[in-house]
């Protein structure tokens, strides 16, 4: 599906979002700026929506960036857990044996 030109209503920018798979973030935001760093022009839209103060930019993508984002996060999450879980387990070990020899 084509996207409109702008978006006469934030409830339009929303709904279109949804029907497409895609979430969208506003300009003026921390977020805005971080996505339109670090995403490639072609993974972002970005359209005018007209608001009761105006009208204001929201960069689109793809659902499917966040998916992976949170997936990789829940990755690394648990692999800092593991190798959390191997130090403890290492210096318990160690006290272990120190105890032994000191006995």
């Amino acid at each position: 599906m084509h996207p409109p030109e702008a978006f006469e209503h934030h409830a339009a920018a929303y709904d279109y979002a949804e029907r497409n798979g895609l979430t969208y973030v506003w300009d003026g935001t921390a977020a805005f700026e971080k996505r339109k760093r670090l995403l490639s022009p072609k993974q972002y839209q970005i359209l005018d929506v007209h608001t009761r103060r105006g009208v204001k930019q929201v960069l689109l993508f793809s659902k499917d960036i966040l998916k992976a984002e949170t997936s990789r996060h829940s990755v690394d999450k648990r692999a800092r857990r593991w190798e959390e879980w191997q130090a403890r387990m290492k210096r318990a070990l160690e006290e272990h044996r120190s105890r032994d020899r000191r006995g």
